[in-house]
């Protein structure tokens, strides 16, 4: 009887025991939840509703564009310290926390939230140092969704190399494999829709992408189109001309944007065609919210992402039914 007792008292201690790991790992769960909530508030996430009639499920992609990551290491030479000393107190939060501490939490509030996509909107690095470039591969590689990366200015380019055929032909393809092949145009199936990145980080849509681009447009899905630089629309060339000294959005020429190219023209005339795919356009660039209407015979919407730098991403909730307003 007492060896029954003891075995007793030994079960019941045990399980005692596991109860409380149970409760302390769950507590440390729970830590790292509101870790990520609090490096990640929830007004720093915008929250889009996008519909796409005839989808079966809903989807939510988040969006982040504009972190500019620096990651400074002892490697690089000297004009690469000194381009990081000068520029990475400019990527921080309102608090001070720089960008390189932010970006990891982006990666951890994707795979809590559970998003069926990630989608970068360019100059995730503010240059393509080995050090940037390998922070980048490994916080990307963390994800546990699919993720689609369009090129910005930055991702690719030096001041001293700035859009140059050498950065061209020696720093894009370093970018691998965040990117595919020169990165001039990917698509990522979602099943019932399409994203699409298309390259215009030098300010015109890439010639390498027009073509292909057209393809995905006969490909009978509605489509989503992820691009860095955008496209001018009335509310974000007023607001890039009271930001930015240069023009940052690509047309209306006349009016302070960035006269476009024939390939540019060709895309915006295809994406605003009465019988277009394309659902919306996603673009950043220009550190500032904005969301307005790219005009052609279809109107097609334009949603451009403020900084990630500031904490600020976009959760873009995509549904085959109007959004009840009980709903949002």
């Amino acid at each position: 009887m007492k060896n029954k007792s003891k075995t007793i008292c030994i079960l019941s201690g045990i399980a005692v025991m596991c109860i409380l790991l149970c409760l302390f790992m769950a507590k440390l769960y729970q830590n790292k939840i509101d870790t990520v909530e609090v490096m990640i508030a929830q007004e720093h996430v915008k929250e889009e509703h996008l519909v796409i009639e005839g989808l079966e499920k809903d989807y939510e992609l988040l969006f982040i564009t504009d972190t500019h990551v620096i990651v400074q290491s002892e490697e690089d030479d000297a004009q690469i310290k000194e381009n990081a000393d000068s520029r990475y107190p400019g990527f921080c939060d309102a608090a001070g926390v720089p960008a390189e501490e932010q970006f990891p939490y982006w990666m951890e509030y994707a795979n809590e939230r559970g998003v069926d996509a990630v989608l970068f909107g360019g100059d995730i690095i503010d240059y393509p140092s080995a050090s940037n470039i390998a922070f980048l591969n490994e916080n990307v590689s963390k994800l546990q969704m699919p993720y689609l990366y369009t090129l910005g200015n930055h991702d690719w380019t030096y001041p001293w190399e700035y859009m140059t055929e050498k950065a061209q032909t020696e720093y894009i393809p370093l970018l691998q494999p965040v990117i595919e092949e020169k990165g001039t145009i990917e698509v990522m199936d979602m099943g019932e829709f399409l994203v699409v990145s298309v390259d215009n980080s030098s300010n015109q849509v890439h010639p390498d992408a027009l073509n292909e681009y057209l393809k995905v447009l006969q490909m009978g899905k509605p489509v989503i189109v992820l691009v860095h630089v955008p496209f001018m629309t009335q509310s974000v060339l007023g607001h890039a001309k009271e930001v930015w000294s240069s023009p940052v959005v690509i047309g209306g020429g006349n009016y302070g944007g960035i006269y476009p190219s024939e390939e540019s023209a060709a895309f915006v005339e295809a994406t605003t065609a009465k019988d277009s795919p394309v659902v919306a356009v996603l673009a950043g660039h220009v550190h500032f919210y904005d969301k307005d209407y790219i005009e052609g015979e279809k109107p097609v919407i334009q949603i451009v992402g403020n900084a990630g730098f500031v904490r600020s991403g976009i959760v873009l909730h995509i549904t085959g039914d109007e959004i009840k307003e009980e709903d949002l």
